[in-house]
């Protein structure tokens, strides 16, 4: 897919016939999603719509969609937006768009209609599912899990990949897409393979043989009677065999030594001293391998100070604690831990030292049930030693 995308951006479309193009695509895409039972009064897909989509699933915010509308209006950036949307969506590799774009190419210079950007987006990852675009109504938005969902979720990342390039990255893939034109030398592929070679020519003139002196025959000769080759070692002389006959061992074996019996009496018993209750909520004593083990690592040449680190765990934000939830924290380069469980109110309360003035960045990995995804997910925090005690949030959703 993706030298496909590049032969139709590089060979097809300048820059005077992109916006063309686009917006040709996004009419052929909603025209071709449409055709189906029940879209006859389906509304439109316009640009409006799709804003709402995005919006009403939150996978985008506002100041996301502003730079992007911001930084579409470039004729490079659309040259890198339509290869980035032709290659993940499977576009060019369709035979109606490849005609599309010559079409649009070939087509005299004219002032192309505006492109609603944010529709085509979704869209071309629409077309991808095979989704039905009248399907996907503002009023009732996807769950994050379903299809549909999915769809918007990648038309979304497409919107960031965008504006999220940096200036270097997008001058390399620039000159890369640069247009060539139809009539650029084809590559090695696209040579026909039934191509006569050339005879070679009947009159060769052969080179003239040069002698080296470092290969030459005279200059170095080896003499199998060299005086100086080292004298034949003498044959190995080999020893009798060693044999074991039964007067070497001894006529009568001695019999075992019986040790006298092992008697413990109940004065040689110590008292059984009561074991210390446990507390069920560790609380701040969590974490003494893993502090012993920064402190030997971090603490030679920086002082360290204990500060503590609540981690809350919650199904979405603000929201009630989850219960029994599995939490990790580890520091890079050290091969000890602290793990354990969330309490009723969805928090980990560990003790950790932290150096007194540079500070340490700790990792924390929260696995989630098996019914909210059973992934694990990582954040990582620095603590340092101006605060006695630091919060570090894990939700699954913003919102119900």
């Amino acid at each position: 897919m993706t030298e496909a995308a590049e032969k139709l951006v590089t060979r097809e479309l300048d820059d005077h016939h992109l916006n063309l193009f686009a917006a040709r695509l996004a009419a052929w895409l909603n025209a071709d999603l449409n055709d189906g039972e029940g879209s006859s009064s389906a509304p439109s897909f316009t640009d409006s719509r799709a804003k709402a989509i995005l919006r009403a699933t939150a996978v985008v915010d506002d100041p996301t969609l502003h730079d992007f509308m911001k930084l579409i209006a470039g004729p490079t950036a659309v040259r890198l937006a339509l290869y980035d949307l032709l290659r993940s969506s499977g576009l060019a590799e369709n035979e109606e768009v490849a005609a599309m774009a010559a079409a649009a190419g070939a087509a005299d210079s004219m002032e192309a209609p505006p492109v609603p950007w944010l529709a085509l987006a979704v869209a071309a990852q629409a077309w991808k599912s095979g989704y039905p675009l009248h399907q996907l109504d503002p009023a009732s938005p996807p769950g994050p899990y379903s299809p549909a969902g999915q769809l918007v979720k990648r038309a979304a990342t497409f919107l960031r990949r965008q504006i999220q390039r940096s200036a270097t990255d997008r001058d390399k893939l620039a000159r890369k897409l640069a247009y060539t034109g139809g009539s650029g030398a084809p590559g090695l592929d696209e040579l026909a393979s039934d191509q006569p070679i050339p005879p070679v020519p009947p009159h060769f003139r052969s080179p003239v043989p040069v002698r080296y002196p470092e290969y030459a025959r005279e200059t170095l000769q080896v003499d199998d009677r060299d005086e100086h080759s080292e004298p034949d070692q003498p044959p190995v002389t080999r020893n009798p065999q060693i044999t074991i006959t039964t007067d070497d061992l001894e006529a009568e074996e001695s019999p075992p030594v019986r040790m006298p019996p092992i008697r413990i009496t109940r004065d040689q018993v110590p008292p059984r001293r009561s074991a210390p209750s446990q507390s069920a909520n560790p609380g701040p004593s969590v974490g003494h391998q893993l502090g012993t083990a920064v402190r030997n690592r971090f603490g030679k040449r920086e002082p360290m100070r204990a500060t503590k680190l609540r981690i809350i765990v919650q199904e979405m934000q603000n929201g009630p604690g989850l219960y029994g939830v599995q939490v990790r924290v580890s520091c890079q380069g050290v091969k000890a831990n602290v793990a354990g469980t969330t309490n009723s109110q969805g928090m980990f309360l560990c003790e950790l030292p932290v150096r007194l003035r540079s500070g340490l960045t700790y990792d924390v990995d929260v696995t989630w049930p098996h019914d909210l995804g059973g992934s694990v997910e990582r954040k990582s925090i620095t603590l340092n030693a101006d605060r006695t005690e630091f919060e570090l949030p894990f939700f699954r959703r913003l919102r119900d």
